[in-house]
């Protein structure tokens, strides 16, 4: 048995803590233990029994067993035929995903193991462990379906495309809706209209190019004004001064 435990990037999404492999003797148990991260074995021969809050789970090979946040978990290996398995720690906001599925759920790759046998001494190993974990993520959650979250979505376009020009008849279309209707969902949410968020995000992007020490004409054609009188006009109108003022000019 070996574990390998990482340097803690703070990746915001899936973040790698450990990983290892076991070759576990028969009858041989962990817990009972309950963890701040998620966790995941996937078994690669063998069998055993995964007991998560009380509930017995049978698991064997081919399949793998999730163990969330605050679980109360032991497991067994089967006493004639002992599993062998490999895992991986992980926590970052993504993970809590891993909540919706099943504590045991079939698997095509064996993920953890790839993970294991990638070469320890690379400077960036927590970097190629979380391009697995993206790929593990993808392989569980490719076909599921949820509400998507049509605020978040506009503004993460605005957030990308600020200095390129952008109309909320643009944004509609990518997103295949109504304009209307999103104008309608995104001013209830925010409180802000869609043109009012794209000045907004802009004039913010503004003060920190003006802060930066760029000139007012490049800071307006830095979050997408080419037209420096217009700029300078939203700018004033948007914190009270002018940029060159705020720049300190």
């Amino acid at each position: 048995m070996y574990e390998c435990v990482l340097a803690n990037r703070h990746f915001k999404d899936l973040n790698p803590i450990l990983f290892g492999e076991e070759e576990c003797a028969p009858g041989h148990s962990y817990g009972p233990r309950a963890r701040e991260y998620t966790l995941i074995h996937f078994v690669s021969s063998g069998r055993g029994t995964f007991r998560c809050n009380g509930v017995d789970h049978p698991v064997s090979a081919g399949e793998a067993f999730i163990i969330c946040p605050d679980d109360v978990t032991t497991y067994f290996a089967d006493r004639e035929d002992p599993w062998d398995y490999a895992w991986i720690g992980f926590d970052g906001e993504l993970s809590e995903h891993f909540r919706l599925l099943p504590p045991v759920v079939q698997y095509t790759t064996d993920w953890a193991r790839e993970i294991a046998h990638l070469d320890r001494e690379w400077n960036t190993i927590e970097h190629h462990v979380a391009s697995k974990l993206f790929l593990m993520y993808s392989e569980w959650f490719s076909g599921t379906k949820g509400k998507t979250d049509y605020v978040k979505t506009v503004k993460d376009y605005v957030n990308a495309k600020y200095i390129q020009t952008i109309s909320v008849e643009d944004i509609a279309k990518q997103m295949n809706l109504d304009r209307r209707y999103l104008s309608r969902i995104f001013k209830q949410k925010t409180g802000k209209s869609i043109q009012e968020y794209i000045i907004w995000v802009r004039m913010e992007k503004a003060k920190k190019f003006l802060r930066q020490g760029y000139t007012v004409a490049d800071s307006a054609r830095l979050c997408g004004y080419d037209d420096v009188c217009n700029f300078s006009k939203m700018f004033k109108k948007h914190t009270s001064v002018s940029p060159g003022k705020w720049k300190g000019e």
